[in-house]
């Protein structure tokens, strides 16, 4: 068996997304305060994303200070899949957040109220160099949960330029229903994109084939490597949606232990080119 295990560290990582969480977390208040004083729904609908946001980065953070820790006789896989627990909390918040935000606005939709568009005006603005701080402070990071966090901010970003795009007409025209139509093109965007990241998350857990590894040609490409005879089994997964995993058991005309290992090591090769970063290799003489 040959097994190829790749842990990332990243101390650097860790503070920026902390930096980045309390900068989430003070506009998080901001926005909830912004969305009492002008009555706003559509900024309702960001701030819950907001909260949402906030403790998908806290994850974030917590699982970058874990993620390097070595398997254990509990744990014999490490830590990886651990993120998939802040996947799912997150995913509840936003569910449950933007329903009931999407269920308020639709009744303004028929009784819609006014809003202060001024104050949408400034708050989308504050946001939006909140969210921009954010965004930089992780932009440049290595660790790929670090650039993971800084498109989260900056999808966040498109929310409040559609803040402030509707309060920009808002001033000019007395437009109430504009209010609670941005809320709802806010919500189910963020719900549609909650459903997409539940539906990776439930692939995981059922172990299925990353959607980033096309099964069949992997399958041709081992194959065709020198020495095999057959292929009997070919087992992929992920671990987090990043770091994946692979079984092979394979029957090979090779009788050396040198050809053998040197088999072994083409695989592992052909298996990187496909994210695996974990791989258990059995072969079987012919």
């Amino acid at each position: 068996m040959a097994h190829n295990h790749i842990h990332l560290h990243g101390n650097g990582a860790g503070k920026n997304i902390l930096s980045a969480f309390f900068i989430n977390l003070s506009f998080t208040v901001i926005s909830i305060i912004g969305a009492w004083l002008t009555n706003s729904i559509a900024i309702i609908s960001d701030a819950i994303h907001d909260l949402g946001c906030t403790v998908s980065i806290a994850l974030a953070w917590l699982f970058e200070r874990i993620a390097g820790h070595k398997p254990t006789h509990r744990f014999t896989f490490g830590y990886r899949r651990f993120t998939l627990l802040g996947a799912f909390v997150n995913a509840f918040i936003l569910l449950g957040g933007s329903s009931i935000v999407l269920y308020e606005s639709v009744g303004r939709l028929a009784h819609p109220e006014k809003v202060d568009a001024e104050g949408m005006l400034w708050f989308a603005l504050l946001a939006i160099l909140f969210k921009g701080l954010a965004a930089w402070r992780t932009w440049k990071g290595e660790s790929v949960n670090q650039r993971m966090v800084s498109l989260h901010l900056l999808g966040d970003c498109l929310g409040w330029v559609a803040v402030l795009l509707g309060s920009v007409v808002m001033l000019f025209v007395e437009v109430p229903l504009l209010d609670p139509i941005l809320s709802v093109c806010i919500s189910l965007y963020i719900l549609y994109n909650v459903v997409c990241n539940l539906i990776v998350a439930f692939r995981i857990v059922l172990e299925g084939v990353p959607s980033s590894v096309d099964y069949k040609d992997l399958e041709a490409e081992v194959a065709t490597l020198s020495g095999i005879v057959s292929v009997c089994e070919l087992r992929v997964w992920s671990l987090d949606n990043e770091h994946h995993a692979a079984e092979v058991h394979l029957v090979t005309s090779l009788t050396s232990m040198e050809a053998v290992e040197g088999l072994k090591e083409s695989l592992r090769c052909l298996l990187s080119k496909y994210g695996v970063t974990m791989s258990t290799i059995e072969v079987k003489p012919l």
